[in-house]
């Protein structure tokens, strides 16, 4: 691996790239995944914007993107450049709708500097970031985890006030914001976590009215004493055993939200035993695809632009520190080390 500073000479662009061939099953990448070169700054062409990378946004969908994601994503190649979200500032302008200096995000290459030629790699336009709002705040709230949560919660969760609703893996990137926006809608909220730490935080700072610790807790048991009168709304991150005690514990009419599977994501996991509860208590469990809803991203971000100027909501970001970082910030999530949404931050300018 090739050692890296801070900051890349002007004419360099430090890359991530596909190592080798993942040999494990599941999404998440082994260690041996991540490799590290220099290649030359590129150069825009007619059309293009250069794009001087500030942030990573470390997702499951990062290492998806290495493997392949059937009919959605063709697997990135052995020596190809690793992809993801990056929040950055353009540098150089071929592109009548860009200007040097604007901050902008989208789906690019994770290297110092990217071109784009106004969409990234999935087709979507550059989102720009508010000049008012932290570069950060675009890939994190105004980012797809924001998207996610907003379109999840309120297309599918639909919560009313007082609803009582559960988010598993609250302690995450979309689960703090979910949690968040169930509470602005009024509902009485449970977030379930791992350790002390985030439970107290989802309790102290972000206004959960109650926790599960799955690591030391029942969840089963906590759900029953917490929700005696049933499940109104449940945003999946997790699955697997805990979607299905939750599943145990519906009630009437309840809406099921089905946003990650990070409890699926290494290894296999147990079927649903309990199912059959959407049936009895009529019920509704639905999943979402974040690049089916592009065409509503400028109306969430009107919202949660809002509800963040207002101090309403609060952003919960878990920053790590220089391009060598990577590896480790990307494969730390799937053991739960983040707390809120993990970025990688390269570069020490803002």
């Amino acid at each position: 691996m090739v050692t890296s500073t801070t900051q890349p000479a002007n004419d360099e662009n430090r890359q991530w790239y596909v190592a080798e061939v993942p040999t494990t099953p599941g999404i998440r990448l082994e260690r041996a995944c991540f490799g590290q070169r220099v290649a030359p700054r590129p150069e825009p062409g007619p059309g293009e914007v250069l794009i001087r990378n500030h942030y990573f946004a470390c997702d499951p969908m990062n290492h998806a993107w290495v493997k392949g994601l059937e009919a959605r994503f063709t697997a990135i190649p052995p020596g190809g450049v690793m992809r993801g979200g990056v929040a950055g500032r353009v540098v150089e302008s071929r592109h009548p709708d860009f200007a040097i200096g604007d901050a902008v995000t989208g789906f690019l290459d994770w290297a110092d500097y990217t071109l784009s030629d106004g969409s990234d790699y999935t087709g979507t336009p550059l989102q720009r970031v508010p000049a008012d709002l932290p570069l950060a705040t675009g890939l994190a709230t105004l980012g797809m985890t924001g998207h996610c949560a907003y379109l999840g919660m309120f297309d599918i969760g639909r919560p009313k006030p007082g609803d009582t609703v559960v988010v598993s893996g609250a302690g995450g990137a979309i689960g703090t914001v979910a949690l968040q926006l169930a509470r602005l809608s009024g509902c009485r909220t449970i977030g379930i976590a791992g350790g002390d730490r985030k439970c107290r935080f989802l309790r102290d700072s972000l206004g959960a009215d109650a926790t599960i610790d799955y690591r030391r807790e029942s969840v089963p048991e906590r759900l029953q004493a917490l929700c005696p009168q049933g499940v109104d709304v449940f945003f999946d991150n997790v699955g697997g055993p805990v979607l299905d005690a939750v599943l145990a514990r519906l009630a009437r009419g309840a809406r099921v939200v089905i946003c990650g599977g990070i409890a699926g994501y290494n290894s296999d996991v147990p079927g649903l035993q309990n199912h059959l509860m959407l049936a009895i208590q009529g019920a509704s469990m639905a999943g979402f695809f974040y690049f089916d809803h592009v065409h509503r991203l400028a109306e969430a971000n009107d919202r949660l632009a809002g509800w963040l100027r207002s101090g309403a909501l609060q952003e919960v970001l878990d920053v790590a520190e220089g391009f060598d970082a990577v590896p480790d910030a990307a494969l730390g999530q799937f053991a739960g080390h983040n707390l809120g949404k993990q970025l990688v931050r390269i570069t020490d300018a803002s």
